[in-house]
């Protein structure tokens, strides 16, 4: 592995031992001196942030933007605190901060007997919903499909955190076929469906703007006819979370399969941009969604 990965790791593991220092001090340092540290040292992607924000409400003035963006950079800091101490959360600690809206939804499919696609999005603590999700289910493992990070240590090390509650990860493109033998069996799959498509294929609207994203998800509840629910997990006022769950439903949609895929990725972009419009802040703005 090279020196920058193993760099990369150390910092981190660093700044997990500091941030449990910190916490003992006062709970809200570590995102204090994280948050810091986003805004003024280390603004990760900062160009990329404020031409998203730009491209999104283009109304805004600069002075408006800047204040958003640093809202922006508060969040993912807290978020990435909150990430950090995963290793330390018992049962407790995850109720104690998240509680569901209309999980009936999802009870109801598996009461059916049909397998369950969650598709949420890099919003709030998306992580933290994942493991909330997983214990929820109890004897029915959540299936959490991941993009491998560059850094294979960071990637590990983010896994054993998803996984700690009993969830299995699937790594993105590496096992196309597990995500169908999951929801052949009845089972839950999750995926986080706001990533940015290839260049030539499926686009979208998405701010007003054409966006690319992934049919795959849409294709796969097609194929096997089998329920997709919207989930969002959405960083209440007092710092704790409530997470949503809606049933996107598409048994009445109209026209060949290529055009009811495009019909339910319409569906999931336009109920996310409505999340983010009332919650901007909280939306990972550092992915470039817009780079074609």
């Amino acid at each position: 592995m090279s020196l920058q990965n193993k760099a990369e790791f150390f910092l981190l593991k660093f700044l997990s031992s500091l941030f449990g220092l910190l916490k003992k001090i006062n709970s809200n340092l570590p995102h204090k001196f994280l948050n810091f540290l986003l805004n003024n040292l280390f603004p990760v992607r900062k160009s990329v942030v404020l031409k998203n924000l730009r491209t999104a409400f283009p109304d805004m003035q600069k002075n408006q933007i800047n204040r958003l963006a640093g809202k922006v950079y508060a969040s993912a800091a807290r978020t990435l605190v909150e990430v950090i101490f995963f290793h330390k959360f018992s049962d407790k600690d995850v109720w104690e901060l998240i509680k569901f809206e209309n999980f009936n939804v999802v009870e109801n499919k598996i009461k059916e007997r049909k397998g369950v696609i969650l598709l949420t999005a890099h919003f709030g603590n998306w992580e933290l919903g994942a493991l909330a999700v997983g214990l929820k289910l109890k004897n029915i493992k959540l299936n959490v499909l991941v993009k491998q990070q560059r850094n294979p240590y960071v990637s590990a090390w983010l896994n054993r955190m998803r996984t700690r509650f009993g969830n299995s990860v699937v790594p993105l493109g590496a096992s196309v076929r597990n995500i169908y033998k999951v929801l052949q069996q009845k089972g839950v799959v999750g995926v986080v469906g706001d990533q940015r498509g290839p260049k030539g294929g499926l686009r979208v609207k998405f701010f007003n703007r054409d966006t690319a994203v992934y049919p795959g998800t849409a294709a796969i509840a097609l194929k096997l006819n089998v329920p997709i629910v919207f989930a969002i997990t959405v960083r209440n006022n007092d710092n704790k979370y409530t997470m949503y769950f809606e049933e996107l439903n598409y048994d009445k949609l109209q026209g060949s399969q290529e055009e009811k895929i495009q019909q339910i990725n319409q569906k999931y972009m336009q109920k996310l941009e409505g999340y983010i419009k009332e919650y901007p802040e909280q939306w990972f703005w550092m992915h470039n969604i817009w780079k074609y």
